[in-house]
């Protein structure tokens, strides 16, 4: 996995509660398309795609801190991706969005859906499924406290609410 450079990125402020619900919102991650992302059609390769969305995840779930005073480290695996290809993402002078919000939140997984888009236009939607994972046991276990609040700062709204 690649890092953005800082100059890439542009943060959403979490100064509420995480357990305020309309704090809820999506987590936006701002990069600008490199000419290395490019392939030899001149769009940004599908493989390129993937990693600048697991960047969006990264700053998401390991470079933010959680509730003051704390840093939430959460230990995850990818089970799955699901990524559709809308339209090919070229080079401009605009950054792309990725905008991620959770879903589906269970005991030890929940579903991560980024969608990479410019204006209003969407070039890439991943729907990614990740499972609380522990290395020593090599198994799943359950989300922990501050995982879930963090995944509850971005969740989508539950139907009815």
């Amino acid at each position: 996995m690649s890092h953005a450079l800082a100059s890439d990125v542009r943060r959403t402020s979490t100064a509420r509660p995480p357990h305020d619900a309309p704090d809820r919102r999506p987590h936006l991650y701002l990069r600008q398309v490199r000419m290395s992302d490019l392939d030899s059609m001149q769009h940004v390769n599908n493989a390129r795609l993937l990693e600048m969305i697991q960047d969006a995840h990264i700053d998401l779930f390991y470079l933010r801190p959680g509730l003051p005073g704390q840093e939430i480290r959460p230990r995850f695996v990818y089970a799955r991706h699901e990524l559709d290809y809308t339209e090919p993402l070229v080079l401009e002078p605009e950054p792309v969005t990725i905008v991620t919000t959770i879903g589906d939140l269970r005991r030890s997984s929940f579903r991560v859906t980024s969608r990479v888009t410019r204006d209003a236009r969407v070039f890439c939607t991943c729907v990614s499924t990740a499972v609380a994972y522990d290395p020593d046991a090599r198994r799943s276990r359950r989300l922990e406290e501050e995982e879930l609040a963090l995944a509850a700062r971005h969740a989508t709204p539950e139907p009815g609410r």
